[in-house]
C-alpha cells in the first residue's frame, strides 16, 4: 500500500517538476537573448557619434534598470560623463548638440535616479542667462520642454523652470506647461500665467500672446475634460493686453500682412470673449478684424469666421463656404474641415466623397494628409459595411481606394477586424496577400514601401507566420534602398536621435520564437547604423518583457 501511495505521489509530482523546469528554461532563453542583443548594441556603440553613444548608454540603463540595476546605474553614469564636461572653446553647434543630448538623458534619468537627474538638470540651467540671444532662445525652449516633463511629478520645480525660461526669453511652448500644471496645481498654473502675462506686457510678444490665449480660453479653443477654467480676471487682463497690442500696432500697408496673421491667430478666435468680458472695448477688436478682410485669403478666412453671424459647424455649411471661396487654398481648408466633421460624425461615405471631389491642387495643399485620410477612412468605412454583413459594399470601398494606397487601407482594415469572425466572409488572408502583392508592384517610394511592409509584419506574424521572415526581409530591403538614396542625394541629414523610427514598435519578440537566427541575420543586414540600433533596442525591450513574465511565472 505504501509503495502504491509513493508511486502515485511521484506520478502526481512529475508534471509539476517538468513544468517548473520548462519555465526556468524559458527564463534562461530570454535572458540569453537579451544579453546577446545588449552585446550587439555595445559593439555598435563604437561607431556612433558621441551624443548617440550617450543616448545608447542611457537607453540601455533604462531597459535593464529593473533586472540589473547595478550595471544599469553604471551605464547611466557613463552617459552623463559624456555630456557633463564642457570642452574648451566649444562651438555653438557643439553646445547645442550636447545640451540636446542632456535634455534627452534627463527625461530618461528622472524616473530612475533623482541624484543623477539633478546633475543633468544642473547642466541645463547653469550659466544659461550668459549665452548669446540666439542661443538663449534655444535654452528657453529646452527648459520649457524639461519643465513640461516634470510637471506631473514635481509641479513646483516645473513652475520654477518655467519662470526661469521667461527670464531668458519668450518661450513659444509655454502654454503646454501652464496647461499641464493646471491639471496638478491650479495655483501654480495661475501664478505662471500671471508671470507670462507680465512678460508679454513688457514686450508685446505675439508668441506669448498666442500662448496665453490658448490657455485662457482652452475651454472653447481646445476643450479638455476636467480642466479648471482660468479665472475671468486673468482673462480680462489678457484681453486688455490684446487691445494694447492692437493700439501699438496700427495696421498700415507695410505691416498689414503680419499684423493680420496675428489678429487671425489670437484675436479672431476669442471675439465672443471680448463681447462678454469687455463689451465697450470690443469695437476696437472688431474694427481691426474688419481692416484685415482684404489681406491674404488664409488670414481672411479666420477673420470671416469670427465675424459670421452663423458659425460654420455643419458639413453642408462648410461645403457651401468652400464652393463660394474664390481662393484655392481657402477652398481646400473648408473642404478638409467638412471632411473631418463628416468623419467625426461617423459618416465615412460622405467623408470619402468629399475627399474624392477635391481637386489635385487641394490635395497637394494638404501636404500628404489627403492620402492618409483616404486610406484610413476607407478602412473604417469598409469595417462598417462588414459589420452590417455587406461584404459587397466592403469590397467596393476598398477597391475604390487609389491603387498605391490600397495596401495601407487593407492592412488597416485587417488590423481592426474583431477577433470573432464569420468563416464564410472572413477576408483576412485574401487582403493580406493583396496588400503584400500591392506593395511589391506599387509606384510607392522605398520609404513608403518599407512603412507598408513593417505595418504588415505583425499581421503576418499573427496570421501567416511562415511568411513573417520574408516580409521582414522585404521591409529591410526597402529600408536599405531608402538609405542608399539618402546617401546620394542628401548626405548627413539622418536624424541623430536613436528614437525616431516609429516602425520599430511593430517588431514583437515572437519573431525570435519563429526563427531567431534569421531575425538576427536580417537585423544585422540593416545598413543604417542608426536604424539598426533602434531595432535592436526595441527587440531588447520586448525580450526583457518576456524575461520578466517568465521570471514572475517561475517565482510562483
Amino acid at each position: 500500500m505504501r509503495l502504491i501511495c509513493c508511486s502515485l505521489l511521484i506520478v502526481a509530482a512529475g508534471p509539476v517538476f517538468c513544468f517548473a523546469q520548462q519555465r526556468d528554461i524559458s527564463y534562461d532563453l530570454w535572458l540569453t537573448r537579451s544579453q546577446t542583443i545588449t552585446a550587439e548594441l555595445i559593439k555598435d556603440s563604437t561607431d556612433l557619434t558621441q551624443s548617440q553613444r550617450a543616448e545608447l548608454w542611457a537607453r540601455l540603463a533604462q531597459k535593464w534598470w529593473r533586472d540589473d540595476p547595478e550595471r544599469a546605474h553604471s551605464w547611466l553614469l557613463r552617459s552623463i560623463e559624456i555630456v557633463e564636461p564642457v570642452p574648451n572653446k566649444e562651438k555653438v553647434d557643439e553646445r547645442r548638440e550636447r545640451l540636446n543630448s542632456t535634455n534627452l538623458l534627463f527625461k530618461i534619468a528622472a524616473p530612475l535616479d533623482k541624484k543623477l537627474s539633478e546633475r543633468l538638470l544642473a547642466i541645463l540651467t547653469q550659466d544659461a542667462a550668459q549665452e548669446a540671444i540666439e542661443e538663449r532662445t534655444t535654452d528657453t525652449e529646452r527648459l520649457i520642454e524639461v519643465a513640461s516633463f516634470l510637471a506631473e511629478k514635481d509641479p513646483q520645480r516645473a513652475a520654477e523652470l518655467g519662470a526661469l525660461a521667461l527670464q531668458l526669453g519668450n518661450p513659444t511652448q509655454i502654454e503646454l506647461l501652464i496647461l499641464k500644471l493646471r491639471r496638478k496645481d491650479v495655483k501654480l498654473s495661475d501664478a505662471l500665467f500671471a508671470q507670462t502675462l507680465a512678460a508679454a506686457r513688457k514686450t508685446l510678444n505675439r508668441g506669448l500672446l498666442y500662448s496665453l490665449s490658448q490657455v485662457a480660453f482652452s475651454d472653447t479653443l481646445q476643450p479638455t475634460a476636467n480642466m479648471i477654467a482660468v479665472p475671468d480676471q486673468l482673462r480680462i487682463e489678457l484681453l486688455k493686453l490684446d487691445l494694447t497690442y492692437l493700439q501699438a500696432n496700427q495696421i498700415n500697408s507695410q505691416n498689414r500682412n503680419s499684423i493680420c496673421i496675428s489678429i487671425g491667430a489670437f484675436i479672431a478666435p476669442v471675439l465672443a470673449e471680448f463681447d462678454r468680458l469687455l463689451p465697450r472695448q470690443a469695437v476696437i477688436a472688431r474694427q481691426s478684424l474688419s481692416q484685415c478682410q482684404s489681406v491674404n485669403p488664409l488670414a481672411r478666412q479666420g477673420v470671416d469666421g469670427a465675424l459670421r453671424d452663423q458659425p460654420l459647424n455643419t458639413v453642408d455649411s462648410l461645403l457651401k463656404a468652400a464652393s463660394d471661396a474664390q481662393d484655392q487654398k481657402v477652398r481646400a481648408v473648408y473642404e478638409f474641415r467638412a471632411a473631418l466633421l463628416a468623419r467625426q460624425e461617423n459618416d465615412f461615405d460622405q467623408a470619402l466623397k468629399i475627399l474624392d471631389n477635391m481637386s489635385a491642387q487641394s490635395r497637394e495643399f494638404a501636404g500628404g494628409s489627403w492620402e492618409s485620410y483616404r486610406w484610413e477612412w476607407a478602412a473604417l468605412s469598409a469595417l462598417s459595411h462588414l459589420k452590417n454583413r455587406d461584404v459587397y459594399g466592403m469590397r467596393i470601398i476598398l477597391n475604390a481606394v487609389p491603387t498605391q494606397l490600397q495596401p495601407f487601407a487593407k492592412i488597416a482594415f485587417v488590423r481592426q477586424l474583431p477577433d470573432k469572425r464569420d468563416n464564410d466572409t472572413d477576408p483576412t488572408f485574401e487582403l493580406l496577400n493583396d496588400a503584400r502583392a500591392g506593395l511589391s508592384r506599387s509606384a510607392l517610394s522605398d520609404a513608403e514601401r518599407a512603412d507598408g511592409y513593417l505595418a504588415l509584419l505583425p499581421l503576418a506574424i499573427r496570421f501567416q507566420p511562415k511568411e513573417a521572415i520574408a516580409v521582414l526581409k522585404e521591409a529591410i530591403t526597402a529600408l536599405n534602398r531608402t538609405e542608399q538614396a539618402k546617401d546620394k542625394t542628401t548626405p548627413n541629414t539622418e536624424d541623430n536621435s536613436l528614437s525616431g523610427a516609429e516602425f520599430v514598435k511593430n517588431l514583437p519578440a515572437s519573431l525570435l520564437d519563429m526563427d531567431e537566427y534569421s531575425v538576427n541575420e536580417a537585423v544585422a543586414s540593416i545598413t543604417s547604423l542608426n536604424i539598426r540600433v533602434q531595432v535592436r533596442l526595441e527587440l531588447l525591450r520586448v525580450c526583457l518583457m518576456r524575461l520578466r513574465s517568465g521570471k514572475e511565472v517561475t517565482s510562483q
